[in-house]
């Protein structure tokens, strides 16, 4: 088997076990800040917003950091770091007694954890440009496959053991993670070329390439678009089920409801996991503006749907078509950066565009969690569509490539930027 090849697989479990053990706690990250003793339904969605951001807002800044260290130092070397703290600060989040000490293991889990854009940039630095498309889409299917496990498993896990356990098996996972990352992956080691004077260094010199920004700000409004509602799902899966007329709980005791959240929630990962790579690939036929197109519109169509959904039969459904349409979104974006990136400055690329669409990672749920308290759980749906759609106009007139007559938008990536 080609080192590469080794590489991709073993990159590939690790990162889905990475972000399954981060998705533990998402189905029941509300109901875990109740018990830390904020009771209101609108609080529990703001705080769970603040929570949820704080992790966003380090990882922005610190992105950037890594990506420098790992062009310098290794990538494998920085999937390791992300993995090995997560498992500490995973285990130090369950013993968690108020929600500041929650926020602030949050925050070091944004420093230290940053496994994506580590994975990203070491597979995109030793698979072949015409299977990055593919190799990139997995990754992102990785990604998926964990956020639809992870909710499904840590809410049976908190239903059975308690919302500290939860924490503490998904601290396991991150460590399996780093250790078939250290033994069974193998860095491409990249030679070191003297750059002559004129040449643009730094950051600046990847910003100013034509395409990556309109590819960081896909990525941006998708990860703002998609975090928007995660403080009040659980929240209204919760409202659902108190209205539903078959329920009969007492003192409104919903049992199983961790459980019930986490496999809804799966539900839309899962279909990202199935369709990413495929989407992927087909991006790399037809090119990856129509992909992004079809996707924003698909997502927006979604979003309309879940703010008019009043049962979990449809909730879910849409959740699922949700869930397929932003499969295809970060994979292109991902794989239109590296299209135009220099070998040697994958990790500082795929650095800074973490770092900048983090940013929506960062805001999103916050800006849910007011919306939520303030105004209405569902609303945060309708903003959602609005900005899915906002995306679909800005790729529709900004971002340009070339297809080959093979069907091949790999060879020919990005011609520019406008018309």
């Amino acid at each position: 088997m080609n080192y590469w090849k080794k590489t991709f697989i073993f990159s590939f479990f690790a990162q889905m076990l990475g972000i399954l053990g981060f998705a533990f706690c998402t189905p029941f990250l509300p109901f875990f800040v109740e018990e830390l003793g904020v009771k209101s339904t609108g609080s529990q969605a703001f705080w769970a917003g603040i929570v949820l951001s704080s992790s966003g807002l380090t990882l922005a800044v610190f992105a950037p950091v890594w990506g420098i260290l790992a062009d310098k130092y290794g990538r494998k070397l920085m999937v390791c770091r992300a993995m090995f703290a997560g498992f500490v600060i995973l285990t130090l989040m369950s013993f968690s007694r108020t929600v500041p000490q929650l926020i602030f293991f949050r925050l070091l889990q944004g420093v230290f954890c940053g496994t994506l854009a580590a994975s990203i940039a070491m597979v995109a630095s030793v698979v072949p440009q015409s299977h990055s498309g593919f190799a990139l889409g997995m990754m992102q299917a990785a990604v998926f496959i964990g956020n639809a496990l992870g909710p499904f498993v840590g809410g049976i896990t908190a239903d059975l053991l308690g919302y500290r356990h939860s924490f503490r098996i998904g601290a396991l996972m991150t460590l399996v993670g780093g250790l078939m990352i250290l033994f069974g992956t193998k860095e491409k080691k990249q030679p070191q070329v003297v750059k002559e004077a004129k040449e643009p260094t730094g950051f600046m010199s990847i910003i100013v390439l034509p395409g990556f920004l309109i590819s960081v700000f896909v990525m941006f409004g998708v990860r703002l678009s998609n975090s928007l509602s995660n403080p009040s799902f659980p929240l209204i899966i919760k409202d659902i089920i108190l209205n539903s007329p078959s329920f009969d709980g007492i003192n409104e005791v919903i049992p199983n409801l961790n459980s019930i959240t986490g496999s809804v929630m799966a539900g839309a990962a899962l279909a990202a996991a199935l369709s990413a790579g495929m989407l992927g690939y087909i991006g790399d036929k037809v090119g990856r503006r129509r992909i992004l197109i079809a996707c924003c519109i698909g997502a927006c169509l979604a979003s309309i749907g879940h703010y008019l959904s009043h049962s979990l039969l449809s909730l879910s459904i849409m959740r699922i078509l949700f869930g397929f349409s932003v499969a295809g979104m970060l994979p292109a974006a991902n794989a239109m950066i590296h299209s135009i990136i220099d070998s040697r400055s994958i990790g500082k690329a795929y650095g800074l565009a973490t770092s900048l669409s983090m940013l929506g990672t960062a805001m999103g749920p916050t800006i849910g969690g007011l919306i939520g308290k303030y105004f209405s759980l569902r609303l945060p749906f309708m903003v959602t569509a609005l900005l899915q759609l906002t995306l679909a106009l800005l790729v529709l007139r900004f971002f340009h490539e070339k297809i080959t007559r093979s069907g091949s938008a790999v060879k020919n990536p990005l011609s520019g930027v406008g018309t």
